[in-house]
């Protein structure tokens, strides 16, 4: 087991610099100003074929490839973009929702709702502890500009409430997390905050459900 192996399983996250280059960020950013969105971002990203070829890129980078489950599929990426004229907070919280194929009955399945034409629900907790979000930030993410406070260890629901750790992440870098830890951000003070937020998940659930998308 590596030493971020070890890290990730024990505080829930991990930060990973230098996924992307500095042109590709560039890139990326030219891409992103055709997205159409409203409010904060967009969920739907894996329509897009660039997009595609870059979770593709990311699950196999030598730290990355090691913390995703077996046979790890992307099934959602979302565009956050926050700035001075769209800016908001978020309070503590894990996230617990996952995009499904259609809506569905079945135990331990529950708060259905649907976002951009997309079936949304909370699994049960051993299907959202084999998932793993990879935030890649196209600028330099820190207390300035809104970045995420996270409590480690509090996948594994091990958390001391005022042990708030703030993720700076270099343009580029990615934050590597677990969705069941606890997480948080304020509002920026200053700049912009431009996140692709991938998750990464085994190729099946359960019967009945099914992913939305699986790339």
């Amino acid at each position: 087991m590596t030493k971020h192996l070890v890290k990730f399983n024990e505080d829930g996250f991990i930060v990973v610099p230098d996924i992307v280059s500095i042109s590709e960020v560039h890139e990326i950013s030219l891409r992103c100003k055709d997205l159409q969105f409203h409010r904060a971002g967009t969920r739907n990203l894996l329509n897009h074929n660039w997009i595609q070829a870059l979770s593709l890129r990311i699950s196999l980078h030598p730290i990355i490839s090691r913390l995703l489950p077996s046979k790890a599929k992307s099934v959602q990426c979302t565009y956050f973009h926050k700035s001075k004229d769209k800016n908001w907070l978020v309070p503590l919280h894990r996230d617990t929702s996952i995009p499904v194929k259609v809506k569905f009955e079945a135990p331990d399945w529950d708060g259905w709702s649907k976002k951009e034409g997309v079936w949304f629900a909370k699994p049960p907790e051993e299907v959202l502890r084999n998932l793993v979000a990879v935030r890649v930030h196209l600028e330099r993410n820190t207390i300035e500009n809104g970045a995420l406070q996270v409590i480690p260890g509090s996948h594994r629901h091990d958390e001391v409430a005022n042990n708030r750790t703030t993720c700076d992440i270099p343009s580029g870098g990615a934050l590597v997390m677990h969705p069941l830890i606890l997480h948080s951000s304020s509002k920026l003070s200053s700049g912009r905050r431009r996140v692709l937020h991938f998750l990464y998940a085994p190729p099946t659930l359960p019967a009945p459900a099914e992913w939305a998308h699986a790339m």
